[in-house]
């Protein structure tokens, strides 16, 4: 299989989503805001298209394939989420934060952003693998 599919659309999708962290936090978006749900929105797609491409270079590939192959893509996702919200928290600080906010964002990041992913990459390989076997 081919890695740098997994790899750029990871990074392509990390930073949609980076950015549009940034975005929300420029227009002091609540966090509890139903907005905040479209970095999980941004993170599904990016994994259907690593799974799409996925299908379209390599036609007869198996479900396992297709689910690691989407996790790889999470992966690239991760790191650079965690890399990038931590770089954001020093950046963005303000001086009364303390560092264990940054314990929590970092918390929040691998939970969420993996538990959302691994379905989306579970989702993603069933319609893929469903709908392209003949």
């Amino acid at each position: 299989m081919n890695k740098k599919i997994s790899t750029r659309v990871g990074i392509i999708t990390a930073m949609i989503i980076l950015s549009m962290v940034m975005i929300f936090r420029s227009y002091h978006v609540a966090s509890n805001s139903p907005l905040i749900a479209l970095q999980f929105v941004a993170l599904l797609l990016g994994i259907l298209i690593s799974c799409f491409l996925l299908y379209k270079h390599y036609a007869d590939i198996s479900f396992t394939d297709s689910f690691k192959h989407c996790i790889k893509t999470l992966a690239t996702i991760m790191v650079i989420m965690v890399a990038g919200n931590t770089l954001l928290f020093f950046i963005l600080k303000t001086t009364e934060e303390p560092y264990s906010n940054l314990t929590v964002i970092i918390g929040y990041t691998i939970f969420a952003y993996s538990l959302s992913g691994v379905l989306s990459s579970l989702v993603s390989s069933l319609i893929f693998n469903t709908f392209t076997k003949k």
